[in-house]
């Protein structure tokens, strides 16, 4: 079969609260930002297309467990709420979550002047890229549920095909981190997902004090 890694954006599940993220919990939900027009397209035989998703998920640079993902971003309020949710329900919110998180990274990233003071620029750079640590540890997280059992080949699929998760998204975030950096010498990681070039990943690492 050939598995498109491309899922359609389906915004009709709740929300789920965004717990302790350090957010005022306003303007949660940003604009579409840009996209690219292809998606990611390869042959994979059904038997591993779960393994496959897992990994296209995982960031090799973090370390994050599902537990990380949920005490963050599950208030205690709602743990109630959330346990009723089947297994997919939950992988589906915190995918889709990832994908807020690249939406409010591309338009911080796109409201950078190149032209600016540094100073100036700052403010919009860091928070994307509190932003785009946040959404590639929630994808991390659902590989780890996988990992740990807590999803099998199917669950993970249906996860990824119910939620928000774009490709092309996470491809318009780095391309504008890029030309940023390029201006403006910015500190940051290399993204680490096998979605864009592993191969050219730093060695693993994880800071979750710097992430949410």
């Amino acid at each position: 079969m050939t598995y498109e890694l491309d899922a359609t954006d389906d915004r009709g599940a709740p929300d789920a609260n965004d717990g302790g993220d350090g957010d005022d919990g306003t303007n949660d939900q940003s604009g579409s930002g840009g996209t690219l027009d292809s998606s990611v397209g390869v042959t994979v035989p059904d038997e591993h297309v779960g393994a496959f998703v897992a990994q296209a998920l995982e960031d090799p640079e973090r370390a994050t467990t599902w537990d990380d993902v949920v005490d963050t971003m599950v208030a205690p309020a709602a743990r109630d709420a959330w346990a009723a949710l089947s297994r997919v329900e939950r992988a589906a919110e915190v995918l889709t979550k990832a994908a807020d998180y690249d939406e409010r990274a591309v338009e911080r990233f796109e409201a950078v002047s190149l032209d600016a003071e540094k100073a100036a620029i700052e403010d919009d750079v860091d928070e994307g890229l509190r932003c785009r640590r946040n959404a590639d540890t929630f994808r991390d997280g659902v590989a780890a549920a996988y990992g740990d059992d807590l999803l099998d080949d199917e669950e993970i699929v249906e996860a990824l095909e119910t939620s928000a998760f774009d490709t092309d998204l996470i491809g318009r975030r780095e391309d504008l981190l890029e030309r940023i950096d390029e201006v403006y010498d910015v500190e940051y990681r290399p993204y680490g997902g096998t979605l864009m070039d592993a191969e050219e990943a730093p060695e693993p690492e994880t800071d979750h004090e710097e992430t949410w």
